[in-house]
This record gives C-alpha cells, structure tokens and sequence, in this order.
C-alpha cells in the first residue's frame, strides 16, 4: 500500500531553478491561527498518466491561473501563496481535476508535477431512469432516478455522461494521480496520515460538459474493488474521505462496509472518494546539503514505514528542504536518490512521537546539472511518408519517452545526477512496428544523431490484438514493485500515444498465471482513444510466462473484456519486455 509523503512534487527532467527572496504577509483568519501569506514563484508541468505532456490546461493556485503551454509547461512569478502549503490544480476537458499539494519554505522556490488522470468513455444515462451498471475497473455505480440537477438547483431530466475512475491503492502509480497528499486533521486538529484502501474520482456531466450535481438527500451507491492483497487487512467498516478543494484536504463523509471483496458506500457529488484508515501523524522535517555546503535541490525524498509497509515521498525544494506527515510512532527508512537512481543517503529514523526536524544532513557526494540537446531526423526504412514516433532515453532508472512528429526532433533535458548517466537512445515509427538502431551516450555533451532509419525489428516489445487489429507499444521496461515483496512484477511498454501494463502479484518465473494479474491500456492526451482502453483483472485475464533471463521476459497473455452491454470481447498478445537498468 502507498501513501503520500505530504511535500512538494517536481519535474524530474525538464525544470531547473534559481532563488528569489521571500516576503511574509499575516492575515487575520477566522480559524484560531492566522494565515501567513509568502511571495514565490512555482514552476511546474501537467502530464497525462502516460508521462505525455498536457497542453492548454488551466492550472490555479490561491485564486490565480495560468494555462499550461505546448509542453504542459507553466509558471507563476512572485505568487502569493499559504506558507503552509496549497493546492496546485489543473483542469482539461478530457481530465479528471489534477491536483496536487505543495508545501513552501522560506526563501525556497517550488516545482510539482501534475498527472492527470485521463476520464476514458463515459456511460452515458436518462437522469429520469438512473441506472446500475459496472465499469471496467470493475466499480459498480447505483444512480438513483430523478437525482441529478443542474448548479442552479433546477431539476434536469436528460442524458447524463458519467466518468467513473478506480484508483488502485496498490498501483505504483497511484501516488501521481490522486489529488492532495493522504492527510487530514481529526476533531481537535490534530493531523492524520491516511492508508488507503481505494479510491474513485467520479463526475457527472452533459453531453456539453456542463457539471451536473445530485439532488439534496440524494446518494449514489457505490461498490469500490478491495485489491486481493488487502482483504485480509481490510476492515469491516472503513471511513470514507472526500477531497474538499476549499479545506484542500480529505474531509470525513461517513464510512462503507466491506461486502466479499468490496466496499459499499454512498456518494453524495462528484469528486475524488476515498476508503481510508486514519493514523495518528507527525510532521517531519529536515534539510540536505552537499559536502561543499550548497543545497541538494529537487531530489527525490522517500520514507518508508517499515512497520506497516507504507511508503510516502516526494522532493526537496530549491533549499534542500523537505517537509510532510508520516505516522506518529513507526520506524522509518529515509532514502534520497538523484534523478538517475543512484542512493545519495539511506538511514533508519524514529520512531517519533511529536513533530521532529531532522538535524541538517551533509552528503559526501555531489549531484551535478546536466544539461543536453538531443537533435536528429528520422526515416521509414523503405517507405518515404513523413514518419511521425518517439524518441526514447533509456539510462539508470529511467526510460524517457519525447514523441515527435514530421520526421525530427530537437528536445533539451535537464537532470540532477551525481555523474552523468550512460544513455541509450532510440527513434521508433507510429505506423510500422520498427526502430532505429541503438546509440549509446555516455559523455555530457549534446549530440546531434544526424539522419536515422527505422530499419530494425523491435529488439523488446508489448503487443496486443483485438477485434482483429494490432496493437504495439515499445520501448519496454520491468521492474518489481517498491516496498512489496519482491514477488510483485510490474510489465510496461510505452509509445508517443500511451502506455500498456501488466502486473503479476505473486511472480514466481516460468509458467502460467491466472491470479493477483492485471493488465491496462492508458492512452496519451487524445481527443479520441487510438488504443482499445483496457483494465482486466483476473479471473478474466490469463499469462504464460515462456523465458526469464534476467534481462528480458517473454510470454504471452489472452482474456476478455466485460463491455458495459454485457458482451465481451476476447484480446491476446505478447511481449518482450526488457530490465530496468
């Protein structure tokens, strides 16, 4: 299970900072302490759940917007800002509300990451009938008829569009998606730290995109999944928890109870919900430096509860700072990695029972900038289209997909490395199943790859057919899941216009498995899916595992997909799927 680690969030490869002094204004506040307002600057960029960069949404802070460019990138300039921490959040009309939580210290400049989680195809429904019916995360939705209306309060009998989301808990990626960070406050104010056991974001929509809401007294019932690997720590009644975008918290909004493997609940909006357990919480603090004593900037802080198996993370400001809520009492594993996967500092901490700030930690080793422009044209093989693909930078740790169109690409990253990484890097087509060959860089330099051809067969790959056409994605990685057993195999394939992905819970290497397996299909920012959206469980889904090397997995998957008609549509595939190095 993955909680948050309650700091602020940062593009990895794409943002750089600089220091800007920080002015405080103290404001009177009906609450019992007065809210402290800071002058800053945050930078930050929106992606989809595929890592493709969303343009144009409208990102607020504090009451302020800016809209995100080409590159999902924005910036706000000397922004006032709650020296506690706000909400950072984007909206686009093919998204559910990305949000995150940003904390800010004194003089430090803030960078977060938005990713945005994709609303797929609503159901779409007669306000006048409701409906019941499952989606394919497999959450069953209960809308009552006559129980939608307009903002305005006026009853609305027409077709309704409703996107429904279940949010793993167990999904690595989960902690990008949801909104906040897992805290909120008890009664007497006292912070919690929330373990969650799932979540779902739900809207409700004309088929104009105007919000609709429910009636006053109106619920809707819902059927929230519980993963395998929780039921038997799953309690029999569980608060349920609403994102409030005012309070910028979970808000308590009652409790489900645990039906077989579910969580019953009732729903009174839209929005994020949410099945947790509250735990009491600190807030811990502290600061890294380099030897030499300049700040280690925007690297990624982790701490796991080695008690209770949560993991909770995020980065370091412009300062070295870092900040965030943990559960009051655990022993914990405080890690900090550079952006290319080295460990700069591990040490067991705690446990605590009050707030605690760190004593200042100074590393041996120092991270340097490295910043470099890749350019080059790229080919068909045999034919002589305008080739449209992705440039992929594969180096320790990390596989960086740029897509590219008109045959060409010229991208500039930038990462915080103790050295510089030993890069591989290919061009792969859109239309032909191909790639160029591999060029290994391992000077910091630009390089320029001059003019390249997709003449290769793709050395690692993730297929997928269905209803007669081919699907393909590539490159590939795989990994076994943080902080679980290291029996938990993650598949990935990636491309310019999504993301394929098998999990494997109980990976024990050659042979055939059908249980704790998932397999999702997640499209890039597309205004139409151009590949089938998928997310099958088993019993419905069934992996043979043919090879395991090491450093590449084979096998083949077949299974159906349960449409929301009540038919089903069978689908198989295979892969090759290569190491994370």
């Amino acid at each position: 299970m993955k909680c948050i680690f309650n700091c602020l969030l940062v593009s990895i490869l794409t943002l750089t900072g600089c220091s800007k002094d920080i002015d405080e204004l103290t404001i009177d506040s009906i609450s019992d302490e007065p809210i402290v307002l800071i002058k800053t600057t945050i930078r930050g960029i929106v992606t989809d759940e595929a890592g493709e960069f969303v343009p144009n949404a409208l990102v607020t802070v504090n009451g302020q917007t800016r809209q995100s460019d080409s590159r999902g990138l924005f910036s706000f300039k000397n922004i006032n800002v709650n020296k506690s921490g706000n909400i950072v959040e984007a909206r686009s009309s093919e998204f559910f509300t990305g949000i995150v939580h940003s904390n800010f210290s004194p003089e430090g400049n803030s960078f977060v990451r938005i990713n945005m989680v994709n609303k797929g195809d609503p159901e779409t429904i007669q306000s006048g009938d409701g409906a019941t019916y499952t989606n394919p995360q497999g959450v069953l939705i209960d809308i009552p008829a006559g129980a939608i209306r307009r903002q305005n309060g006026a009853e609305y009998n027409g077709p309704v569009s409703v996107y429904s989301r279940w949010l793993d808990p167990v999904d690595p990626a989960v902690g990008g998606l949801m909104p906040g960070a897992l805290t909120s406050t008890d009664e007497g104010g006292n912070p919690l730290a929330l373990a969650t056991y799932g979540m779902v974001a739900l809207e409700l929509e004309t088929a104009t995109g105007e919000r609709l809401f429910l009636r006053d007294g109106e619920f809707i019932d819902l059927e929230i999944p519980i993963p395998t690997e929780l039921e038997n720590t799953a309690p029999d009644e569980i608060p349920l928890w609403r994102f409030d975008t005012d309070e910028e918290e979970w808000l308590l909004e009652g409790a489900c109870l645990k039906s077989g493997g579910s969580y019953k609940c009732k729903v009174s909006s839209g929005g994020y919900w949410n099945c947790d357990i509250p735990l009491e919480a600190i807030c811990l603090s502290g600061q890294f430096f380099y030897a030499d004593s300049t700040a280690v900037a925007y690297q990624k802080v982790i701490i796991e509860d080695l008690t209770d198996n949560f993991i909770y993370w995020g980065f370091t400001d412009s300062l070295g700072f870092f900040c965030g809520s943990v559960p009051r009492g655990a022993l914990l594993l405080l890690t900090l990695k550079d952006q290319c996967d080295s460990t700069l500092y591990e040490m067991e901490i705690g446990p605590y029972s009050d707030d605690f700030l760190l004593d200042t930690i100074y590393l041996n080793e120092i991270s340097d900038l490295f910043n470099i422009n890749l350019t080059g044209t790229v080919a068909h093989c045999i034919t002589t289209d305008i080739l449209d693909g992705h440039l992929a930078v594969r180096y320790p740790g990390n596989l960086f997909i740029i897509p590219f169109e008109d045959g060409g690409f010229n991208v500039n990253l930038e990462l915080i490395c103790v050295a510089f990484p030993e890069m591989e890097i290919r061009s792969y087509s859109n239309s032909q199943p191909q790639t160029t060959p591999a060029i290994i860089h391992d000077e910091f330099t630009d390089l320029d790859l001059g003019s390249q051809m997709t003449c290769e067969e793709l050395p690692d790959f993730f297929n997928l057919t269905i209803e007669g056409v081919d699907y393909w994605t590539a490159p590939t990685k795989y990994f076994f899941k943080n902080n679980q057993t290291t029996d938990w195999l993650v598949l990935e394939g990636f491309s310019g216009k999504g993301k394929f992905q098998i999990d494997i819970r109980a990976y024990d290497g050659i042979g055939t498995y059908n249980n704790s397996i998932f397999l999702k299909v997640v499209n890039a920012d597309t205004q139409f899916p151009i590949y089938p959206l998928l997310d099958i469980a088993s019993p419905d889904l069934s992996i043979e595992i043919i090879e395991d090397d090491g450093t590449f997995i084979v096998g083949t998957y077949s299974g159906v997909r349960n449409n929301t008609d009540g038919t089903q549509t069978p689908f198989n595939g295979d892969f090759k799927i290569k190491r994370t190095p």
